[in-house]
């Protein structure tokens, strides 16, 4: 299988890609390891994006960028920006402060294991659905998927976590803000994918 990421950034240590929605980014054995299409890429992976989730992927070219940039994921030291589509009305902006567990059977558990934080605002809303974007605090597994179906404003899509049916998870990365010593903050858009509107 032959796939190419439209590239929103490269320098000689990174290369900051808009990944599509339903493609994985790990081998689905080791959660560390960058899946086939991405190695043979020749490109390392620094953080990961759900399968069902589209937008910003930071990518490494060289072990140096990759150590750089997981070492500022893992500080909280990069901040990211995301874009959902919900079913629900929740308030207008909020803070979701929820412990997240374990993965088990394609769910995390929602209310224990390691603290979790989300921010978020309603950008506009339509009946019972409404338009957010979110910014986590924290970096959990499912974490934006299992904390807005917490407040019942499941994600359009995500059925293991009580959203409606739809073509596609309707949650997309649209930014990242990542520091890089020397040389200050790096911060990358991704375009909004089409059908993110009510």
């Amino acid at each position: 299988m032959t796939l190419t990421f439209p590239v929103l950034y490269r320098d000689d240590h990174l290369e900051i890609v808009d990944k599509p929605a339903g493609v994985a980014v790990t081998d689905g054995r080791d959660a560390r390891a960058a899946d086939p299409v991405i190695a043979r890429l020749g490109l390392l992976l620094c953080h990961r994006l759900d399968v069902g989730t589209s937008g910003v992927l930071v990518l490494a070219r060289t072990p140096h960028g990759q150590r750089v940039v997981s070492d500022a994921f893992s500080r909280g030291a990069v901040r990211k920006t995301y874009l959902a589509l919900v079913a629900g009305t929740p308030p207008d902006s909020g803070l979701i402060d929820l412990p997240l567990g374990e993965w088990k059977r394609g769910r995390v558990q929602i209310g224990r294991g390691r603290p979790a934080r989300t921010r978020y605002t309603v950008v506009e809303r339509k009946g019972a659905r409404a338009r957010l974007l979110l910014w986590p605090e924290t970096g959990r597994t499912h974490q934006l998927r299992a904390h807005l179906s917490s407040i019942g404003a499941p994600i359009v899509g995500d059925e293991d976590y009580g959203g409606p049916a739809a073509s596609r998870v309707y949650l997309h990365a649209s930014q990242v803000a990542l520091p890089w010593p020397d040389r200050g903050e790096t911060v990358v858009d991704a375009p909004e994918p089409s059908g993110f509107t009510l």
